[in-house]
């Protein structure tokens, strides 16, 4: 099985969801789910309250799962300390568009991509197009908001 590339910030961020998840959101809906059915005096059919807080429940299950299946799948990958010359996971990347604006991001897996907090996926648009680049090259990528000319400032 494929290996999930991860660096050691992501993991810790997963692994902390993961116990929020386990050890305060599931006790909170369980609770949730209690109260309903006492509202209800045992007749959890007709409560709207104890249906939302089950389905709460079944996608706060599902999300550990997918947590538990990510982290015994990971493998950490570097991220600072190491030096890159060219774009590549765990790389931190300025780029620059033709009106000037830089963005920075970190190069990750998909699994710990979130780009409002700089974190984009190697296999994203933008982050395919990235890969394999250094500084000073200029690329065009079609992102879903339409094309975009980069040129990368800094590879580190």
């Amino acid at each position: 099985m494929a290996k999930i590339r991860l660096t050691s910030d992501g993991v810790t961020r997963l692994q902390s969801e993961l116990d929020h998840l386990t050890h305060v959101r599931r006790q909170e809906v369980g609770e949730r789910i209690r109260q309903a059915r006492e509202e209800s005096h045992g007749d959890s059919g007709d409560s709207t309250a104890y249906e939302d807080a089950k389905t709460e429940l079944a996608i706060i299950e599902l999300r550990i799962a997918e947590l538990e299946r990510t982290l015994s799948e990971v493998e950490i990958v570097p991220e600072s300390g190491q030096r890159h010359t060219e774009v590549s996971l765990g790389a931190h990347v300025v780029i620059r568009d033709t009106e000037g604006e830089q963005e920075e991001y970190v190069i990750v897996d998909h699994a710990e991509a979130d780009p409002r907090l700089g974190r984009i996926s190697q296999t994203s648009p933008v982050g395919q197009a990235l890969m394999g680049h250094k500084a000073k090259d200029k690329i065009s990528v079609d992102t879903p908001a339409g094309k975009r000319d980069l040129t990368i400032v800094e590879v580190r």
